[in-house]
């Protein structure tokens, strides 16, 4: 015990873990994965936070006016980025409308934060098709006529009432287009008295010059899963071959009157600044980053300019500017992508005296309202003290980053600078941490989890619980297996099927539908352990001629 009191490094660790211990819900954030549904569907809805208290303990009290909560699941995710360890917590809640009309998913709070409420539109329950069809596939647009270069989303669906093996979707291609995929998403809808399986497989469409866009017809093929079981698994019966229609979108030129450089069709579209020190209460020497950050949504990070060509070229010759390189990168929403580009320049004051750093101006095209509009940032003032000493021998024009050999820095710098390096520490300690440790700490259906347990053992409690066609307790043996065979934590059986083959996938979301009483566990056993054995492993697995997650040649 001795040799770990008088240890720097345990107390540089027990530090930072303090440091990072008193984090807690700083973000808290809500998403759904779509806005429109109809009764009887369901939603998916997303809470992501920083690392902190844990998700159980958000209030989820509010969602009960207008939401049946059917399923939870939590997961931590620990990450690399920029040089910084990133932890966060997510907890995905599947939930059914109460009610058709304009739902809303109210304020969830935690750790003193609270989401922004979301809108949901709920229609009338769909009428699937007339007949007796069981399987439907189709293909839509949002949009039938847009600009050029501005986003279109496409869906293609799979709609299934009975089991399917080996779903192939063709490979198509869109001339003239920029395609991007989009996060698959599943969900049942209940239709009368027979329960859907539906699958939607969505895509960024970008179209490159004015005219009509044609977007072929889509095929898909997959074989029927008949009740029962032959010696070599599952029973296969017809080959199903369906295929959508075609789409055609009009596009339109961008408009003559438009003043940019850059063509700028979007949703939305900001330009925010933020100053490391206010520019108004500057000394002779110091240093200040602005960073300016141009988000687009329905734009790709790629389409945005670069923003030194927006701001142009600010020669105030007492004023030095060390520009930083841009960075470009985007995410996905519930309506299709936005775009980001951030840049930064550090700005070193040479001499006392007060500048003005010219307005910014950004045009864009509000593709919803069909107008012009200017993303706009301020005239900024810069103001700078000179400080006049007996002996003051600094030279202002020595950039920010430059330190003269045996320089000795303030001690509230080393302060910050210690501090910072004990939470990447800690942090890079926790995610070494988090590699070894299941997401799911739960007990096993054996009492052993499943990280001390084997494959053949969990299959054994696979097989145990199949026996007793006890569906909770088999999808946590699922999920053991699923530990040790992909060497990383899931929360849910839709999350693995994301990464299975179809095969798999067909039976992981057959035994997920029957834990709600809306599928029958009979039919999802069959054949079960022997696909589990069959799973390829995580390294060769891709996206295969099997496997609904193709996408579109490029």
């Amino acid at each position: 015990m001795n040799r770990f009191v008088g240890n720097p490094f345990v107390w540089a660790c027990c530090v930072a873990l303090m440091l990072w211990g008193n984090l807690s819900w700083a973000e808290l954030s809500s998403t759904a994965d779509r806005r429109t549904i109809a009764m009887g569907e369901t939603l998916r809805l997303t809470l992501l936070g920083d690392a902190g208290e844990q998700p159980a303990e958000i209030d989820l009290t509010p969602l009960n006016r207008d939401w049946e909560i059917l399923s939870r699941s939590s997961a931590t995710n620990a990450r690399f980025i920029n040089g910084q360890n990133q932890v966060t917590r997510t907890l995905e809640i599947e939930l059914a409308p109460l009610r058709e009309g304009t739902l809303t998913i109210p304020s969830l709070t935690a750790g003193g934060r609270s989401t922004t409420p979301l809108a949901i539109r709920v229609n009338p329950e769909p009428v699937v098709a007339p007949g007796d069809e069981l399987v439907l596939f189709d293909a839509s647009v949002d949009e039938s006529s847009v600009y050029v270069q501005s986003e279109v989303i496409l869906t293609v669906t799979l709609q299934q009432a009975i089991n399917l093996d080996g779903g192939e979707i063709s490979n198509f291609d869109i001339p003239d287009a920029v395609v991007e995929n989009l996060e698959r998403r599943s969900f049942q809808r209940r239709v009368g008295n027979r329960t859907w399986l539906v699958t939607e497989l969505r895509y960024a469409v970008y179209p490159q010059k004015s005219g009509a866009l044609r977007i072929p017809a889509i095929g898909f093929t997959a074989r029927e899963v008949q009740p029962g079981r032959s010696l070599l698994g599952a029973r296969l019966g017809r080959r199903l071959r369906m295929a959508s229609e075609p789409l055609e979108i009009k596009v339109k030129s961008a408009p003559t009157s438009f003043p940019g450089e850059v063509w700028l069709p979007a949703r939305a579209l900001t330009l925010e600044e933020n100053w490391s020190i206010d520019p108004a209460s500057l000394t002779v020497g110091d240093s200040t980053t602005r960073t300016l950050t141009l988000t687009a949504r329905g734009l790709q990070g790629s389409q945005l300019p670069p923003l030194s060509s927006v701001q142009g070229a600010v020669n105030i010759p007492e004023l030095r500017f060390y520009p930083d390189q841009e960075s470009i990168d985007q995410s996905e929403l519930a309506d299709g992508l936005e775009g980001r580009r951030v840049q930064s320049e550090a700005l070193v004051a040479r001499s006392g005296g007060t500048w003005t750093l010219p307005e910014i101006r950004v045009p864009w095209w509000n593709i919803e309202t069909d107008r012009l509009e200017f993303a706009t940032l301020p005239a900024r003032t810069v103001v700078v003290t000179a400080i006049h000493t007996a002996d003051q021998t600094n030279d202002p024009t020595i950039a920010p980053s430059a330190s003269p050999a045996g320089t000795t820095l303030p001690l509230w710098l080393w302060a910050v600078s210690a501090a910072g390096w004990l939470v990447s520490l800690a942090l890079g300690i926790l995610l070494w941490l988090s590699r070894r440790h299941t997401v799911d700490h739960s007990p096993t259906p054996g009492g052993a989890t499943a990280k001390s347990g084997s494959v053949r053992q969990v299959l054994v409690e696979i097989r145990k619980a199949a026996a007793q066609e006890d569906a909770a307790l088999l999808r946590k043996a699922i999920l053991q297996w699923a530990d040790l065979h992909h060497e990383r934590g899931f929360s849910s059986l839709e999350t693995l099927a994301r990464v299975s083959t179809e095969s798999l996938a067909t039976r992981l979301r057959a035994v997920d539908r029957s834990l709600y009483g809306d599928g029958e566990l009979a039919s999802a056993l069959e054949g079960l352990i022997d696909t589990l054995r069959e799973e390829p492993a995580p390294q060769g697995r891709g996206m295969g001629a099997n496997t609904l997650s193709l996408y579109p040649s490029q």
